[in-house]
């Protein structure tokens, strides 16, 4: 669960500083980091976990059903996190511009959808694992026995 929300913090912060950058045109971010370039960047990272955490009802579920509601999860993930960050960075006028600066930013650089869309599936993945081993652990003993041991102690395959 851990790498999950490191890879979507990673690439939230990676988003966010070229949406900055892009903002004001080449000059807009000097060669050396600022402070307001680092703020810009966690603010991204974080408002990415707080996304995921706030929508991971969406992510984490096997099968195919589980993984087309991972693709919506993982587009609304990216968009409530340029909301959030928005929020952060600028009061005001970065609530609305937040996720209309995301839109503009996966239209002319559609490789940075694509690097989004990834790690969204791989935290979806990620959180798949975590899933099934969480469900595994909070079973009844009964129920981690295999079905062969079912039958010979209980005579039948016991459900719960």
């Amino acid at each position: 669960m851990a790498m999950a929300y490191a890879g979507i913090m990673a690439v939230a912060g990676g988003v966010t500083i070229m949406i900055i950058s892009g903002l004001e045109g080449a000059n807009a971010v000097p060669p050396e980091s600022t402070l307001y370039d680092s703020w810009a960047t966690v603010a991204g990272a974080f408002s990415g976990a707080i996304s995921l955490f706030l929508l991971r009802k969406w992510m984490g579920r096997p099968g195919y059903i589980g993984f087309a509601r991972a693709l919506l999860g993982a587009v609304m993930v990216a968009f409530l996190a340029a909301f959030i960050a928005g929020s952060i960075i600028a009061p005001l006028d970065g609530t609305v511009m937040g996720p209309a600066l995301l839109l503009t930013v996966f239209v002319r650089s559609p490789w940075l959808l694509i690097a989004w869309m990834t790690v969204g599936v791989a935290a979806h993945f990620l959180l798949v694992v975590w899933t099934i081993e969480r469900s595994w652990s909070n079973r009844p003993a009964v129920m981690q026995l295999s079905r062969l041991s079912q039958l010979n102690f209980y005579g039948r395959r016991v459900d719960y």
